[in-house]
């Protein structure tokens, strides 16, 4: 824990700016109190189809982005960035990989042509997590493949000299807010994210099969959600934003948790940032895998205690 507690100084006191810190924690908080008092990203986004839906969330995530950069930039008086093409490039792949992954315009429609009505529930939860792996790590590693493979990070997948004991203590701490957190009503309407469908009956196995699959998927999907944020949007772009990839990474993370609880929502703001400084300074994206995976299935085996009591 203590080398955290030191990236996390030597972070904000190299980074910090009063005024970039509290415009962007003003407008994060009017998105979060706007989008959770009128239900903003559900009632606007959730139900689009097609590419509508992925040129929406580009808007939404690219918004969020270059406003957060901008506050920033006026904040520390620093547009250098603004005009480096590499910044641009960058960017732009980044929001376009999330809004694609966020939408996933044909997914629901190939589902429900492609299995029985008895599994597409099912198929479709452990589908939303899996393709991930194919609209967020594959296309990101092959750019680096060819543009970037002079760098050595790999957008954080190296384990040169990790340690994993300072987050596993970080889990241990977590634990008991966790348990506390899942007798909140809004806890139980959420979790466990598996919901009991009748696939495992029409498969013809155990109901635990299909629950191991789907938390495999679900767990594999925090592995795709620390390579981009963590990985992409901070590693990868520290060589043109420096610091300041952290903050306006952040930003987007919170937007990310809009549909879920306002508190999920709230306290990623605060968890997304501490990942990206310990990613920034680590160069590895390994402790946030850990913690976030190890948080999700804490949480799935808390919530299926409690329907179990």
């Amino acid at each position: 824990m203590r080398s955290v507690w030191k990236y996390l100084t030597t972070h904000v006191k190299e980074d910090y700016n009063t005024g970039a810190y509290t415009l962007v924690a003003f407008l994060l908080g009017v998105a979060i109190l706007l989008n959770y008092r009128f239900d903003l990203h559900d009632r606007l986004l959730v139900g689009l189809r097609g590419m509508t839906k992925f040129g929406s969330y580009f808007l939404f995530y690219g918004l969020a982005y270059f406003t957060a950069l901008l506050t920033i930039a006026a904040s520390k008086k620093d547009f250098g960035f603004f005009r480096s093409s590499e910044f641009w490039v960058k960017s732009i792949l980044g929001i376009s990989v999330l809004s694609l992954d966020s939408s996933l315009p044909y997914l629901r429609e190939w589902i429900y042509r492609t299995f029985d009505t008895e599994l597409q529930y099912w198929a479709h939860k452990v589908g939303v997590n899996v393709i991930s792996c194919f609209t967020v790590l594959l296309p990101l590693l092959l750019f680096y493949s060819f543009y970037e493979k002079k760098a050595t990070h790999r957008y954080g997948l190296n384990s040169n000299s990790f340690d994993p004991l300072p987050y596993f203590q970080m889990l241990l701490l977590m634990l008991p807010i966790l348990i506390a957190a899942s007798f909140h009503p809004s806890f139980v309407r959420q979790y466990p994210m598996y919901k009991v469908t009748s696939a495992h009956i029409f498969l013809g196995v155990p109901e635990w099969v299909t629950v191991v699959i789907y938390e495999f998927a679900y767990g594999l999907d925090f592995v795709t959600v620390e390579f981009f944020f963590r990985g992409f949007l901070v590693i990868g772009m520290a060589s043109v934003l420096g610091r300041n990839a952290v903050l306006s990474m952040a930003v987007v993370y919170c937007l990310l948790h809009f549909g879920k609880p306002a508190g999920e929502a709230i306290s990623s703001v605060a968890g997304g940032y501490i990942l990206g400084v310990v990613a920034f300074e680590t160069r590895s994206i390994l402790g946030g895998v850990i913690v976030h995976m190890g948080i999700a299935w804490m949480m799935e085996i808390i919530a299926f205690t409690q329907k179990a009591l």
